[in-house]
């Protein structure tokens, strides 16, 4: 992910995310938790569970690697989303 990013474009690229994975079928929350990473991924119920403390880029690259890992063919995905989850392939 780009560096330097505004919490305000983060908090922007989170939610474009959050809204990707539900159209995807996946529940976001985010609460407490000790989790790797930050966050959890319970592939059974297809729940993502994010630590509310774990810094904002942080979150964020958490979504785009799960994101990342599904098939995003057929599915509407915005410009500027696209291009982040095109990095690093």
């Amino acid at each position: 992910m780009p560096k330097k990013l505004s919490n305000k474009r983060l908090l922007e690229l989170r939610t474009e995310c959050e809204h990707l994975l539900e159209r995807l079928g996946y529940i976001v929350v985010y609460g407490l938790g000790n989790f790797k990473e930050g966050a959890c991924l319970v592939q059974s119920e297809k729940k993502i569970v994010i630590n509310q403390y774990t810094p904002l880029d942080l979150q964020v690259d958490f979504l785009l690697k799960i994101l990342k890992s599904q098939d995003l063919s057929g599915v509407f995905i915005l410009p500027a989303l696209r291009d982040l989850l095109e990095q690093d392939k």
